[in-house]
């Protein structure tokens, strides 16, 4: 299936963005009028729609020709194609290209918007961030940022405009895209396995441009709530401590605080109430996030020693006000890391020193209620009619409802591991080890492995899930580490091995995919699958404490 707007873009990377804007204005989308307002599509239809992928492709171009002259101009191109052929667009404000933004020595952030295609106001937010951006109102960031920004990362997913899309979320009444990519794969939860092209050119992305920041846009229905905006940080424990403290006891608060003193917005760590539809409780009564696992964007970007920031918009908010909450907390963010840029790359460095080896490293974790309970902000909806289709939606009342809870929006270690200096992989699946190595940027070696004392692990039993998750089977190893007495005597005809330093700036990563019991892991995703874990037998990962050939 092929599709002409990936031509567009293509274009927009080799000639600039005024073709890109001539091509795709047969589409109605946008005008090459440089004196009109340039719009998006939910600004030009009162956000009764969202924006396609026409939509988008003719406002970035538009976007890049009125401001190739500016300090602030808006440079484009793609980082990578989805299912259907569509090439995914990035924007890159501050430096002439992602790849010469790490040569600028500022700090890089790269926004990330419709991961769920039927999330769209972060995708609306960020084209009119990028607008204010080319149009020099933040031209006092230019000194200290690069802001990439990727508007419309599942680009198949957004173009599966339907009215029954994301039920109850009020509006936009005339539809929003699937949550799924066209594999029916959940995009944010690829970040390991790395299943679908969109997740691996991401993370190629990722790889390559080393954001500082990953912002990722999202959102969330559920429980209703207070907030116009609930947020997190990374949420794995295996989180480096310099992140994971600037996150919580300075740069969210800063941003709390800020949004609600300048905009009456209220937000707070991501969380929902167990059976607040009135469904069974799965938990006693509390405010409970989501999950630890680096399969979700910005617990993955944490697990690199990097920033990263989730933003969920409240469905059942109008359309324009979730629009701009996103704005305003991607204007917050952004402002922060301005001032004090120079703070988090230091930080970035930090963590990148902040070696495991040795250390005790989560590789299962569960809820942690904070010390006290907080006062949570609950709230109230109305249930109102589509226009089009007759269905129910929720619409919120200006009522926040305080009520103090337990506050299970941190995750604490469940089960951990002594990381080691180095995994070693044997066997025929080596291979699809390497390929998702490589795709992660994580450094291997390969060779001989002979008269090294390591340790290998001994399986006790094996589960598969009887059902899929995201198309894959799961499955899970039970076992202990043994040691293997170093080999005496001249060395077989043997296979080389793949070895995996730990001590490496992406060593906390190294640790979740390759340590057997990890749940997000090259074990759990069935890479490395259950034949080659059989009870009574040890598996083909094996560990040494200290350095091959040391």
């Amino acid at each position: 299936m092929t599709h002409p707007a990936p031509l567009l873009f293509v274009l927009a990377a080799l000639v600039g963005g005024a073709a890109l804007a001539g091509c795709a204005a047969a589409g109605g989308a946008a005008t090459a009028d440089a004196t009109a307002p340039l719009t998006t599509r939910a600004e030009r239809t009162d956000y009764r729609e969202t924006s396609t992928y026409a939509d988008v492709a003719a406002f970035l171009g538009e976007l890049d020709a009125r401001g190739a002259d500016r300090r602030g101009g808006v440079a484009l191109s793609t980082f990578g194609t989805s299912v259907e052929g569509r090439a995914l667009p990035l924007a890159v404000w501050g430096a002439p290209s992602a790849a010469a933004a790490r040569a600028t020595g500022k700090t890089r952030v790269l926004v990330v918007a419709d991961i769920h295609g039927g999330e769209v106001a972060g995708k609306e937010a960020a084209l009119a961030v990028l607008r204010d951006l080319a149009a020099g109102r933040h031209d006092d960031w230019a000194d200290s940022l690069v802001v990439a920004v990727a508007p419309l990362y599942n680009a198949d997913g957004n173009e599966r405009i339907a009215h029954d899309n994301r039920p109850l979320q009020l509006g936009p009444v005339g539809g929003m895209g699937e949550r799924t990519n066209a594999q029916g794969l959940d995009l944010n939860r690829d970040f390991t396995k790395l299943a679908s092209p969109e997740a691996r050119a991401l993370v190629g992305l990722i790889r390559d441009l080393d954001p500082h920041v990953v912002l990722d846009l999202h959102t969330t229905n559920g429980t209703l709530m207070g907030y116009d905006l609930t947020y997190a940080p990374p949420l794995s424990p295996a989180t480096p401590p310099a992140v994971d403290r600037e996150l919580w006891e300075r740069w969210l608060p800063a941003v709390t605080a800020a949004l609600r003193a300048r905009y009456d917005l209220a937000t707070y760590h991501y969380g929902n109430v167990p059976g607040a539809f009135g469904e069974a409780a799965t938990a006693p009564r509390g405010w409970y996030s989501f999950s630890p696992q680096p399969r979700f964007s910005t617990n993955y970007v944490g697990l690199r020693g990097r920033f990263g920031i989730l933003a969920e918009a409240y469905s059942y908010a109008p359309f324009a006000e979730r629009v701009a909450a996103s704005k305003r907390f991607v204007e917050e963010v952004l402002d922060y890391a301005s001032r004090h840029a120079s703070r988090i790359r230091a930080l970035a460095d930090e963590a990148d020193r902040d070696r495991v080896v040795g250390e005790e490293v989560a590789v299962r974790a569960t809820f942690a209620a904070l010390p006290e309970p907080v006062e949570v902000l609950l709230g109230e909806a109305d249930t109102v009619s589509h226009p089009v289709t007759g269905a129910p939606m929720l619409r919120r009342r200006d009522v926040r409802r305080p009520e103090t809870m337990p506050a299970f929006v941190r995750f604490a270690a469940s089960e951990t591991t002594t990381a080691p200096a180095v995994y070693v992989v044997t066997g025929e699946h080596k291979d699809a080890v390497v390929r998702l190595l490589d795709a992660h940027g994580i450094a291997y070696r390969e060779e001989y492995v002979w008269g090294v004392a390591r340790e290998a692990f001994r399986v006790d039993s094996v589960a598969v899930a009887e059902r899929p998750s995201q198309g894959v089977q799961m499955q899970e190893v039970w076992g202990q580490w043994e040691p293997v007495p170093a080999e005496t005597g001249s060395p077989p005809r043997l296979a080389p091995s793949l070895v995996v330093p730990v001590d490496q700036p992406l060593g906390r990563l190294v640790v979740a995919l390759l340590d057997p019991r990890s749940d997000d892991g090259v074990v759990a995703w069935g890479v490395v699958p259950a034949v080659a874990w059989r009870p009574g037998q040890t598996g083909p990962i094996q560990r040494v404490p200290g350095g091959v050939g040391e």
